[in-house]
């Protein structure tokens, strides 16, 4: 397995782990108002345990992309249009798990409109990954 590859195989498998934030956060914060309080200090647990995984994700893909870019194309020239759209769904992605883990956190604490407020985020952050993905395929395609 040459270097690329294995960026590559880091790449897929931070996006997956971080992306699993985008899917799973959302139903954590639904389950939260309808549960009894042992169950919600577990969620919570679980919540906190995932975010952790998706900085270290966040991490390995914000090393491993900018690598794979230099190493496997050149750096930046030939990036299309997809690309750039990529980055752009990049960094709204990044911007509303961090919109929505300050307010998880809130609502941690009890404050009730910070759930909503979270709920709002793991949904923008879901459309956001999704983009991601898609615009990745078209650009590397």
């Amino acid at each position: 397995m040459d270097t690329t590859t294995f960026l590559l195989w880091i790449h897929i498998v931070a996006f997956v782990a971080g992306g699993s934030n985008a899917v799973v956060m959302p139903i954590i914060g639904a389950m939260l108002p309808t549960v009894d309080e042992a169950t919600r200090a577990n969620l919570f647990r679980i919540g906190f345990q995932m975010a952790v995984v998706g900085k270290v994700a966040a991490a390995a893909l914000l090393i491993s992309g900018p690598l794979l870019l230099w190493l496997k194309y050149g750096g930046l020239q030939g990036a299309t249009l997809w690309f750039w759209m990529k980055m752009a769904l990049i960094v709204v992605m990044f911007a509303a798990i961090v919109f929505e883990e300050t307010n998880f956190r809130r609502s941690a604490s009890g404050d009730q409109a910070s759930a909503r407020r979270s709920k709002v985020g793991g949904i923008i952050a879901t459309v956001a990954f999704l983009g991601v993905l898609l615009a990745a395929v078209l650009a590397f395609n």
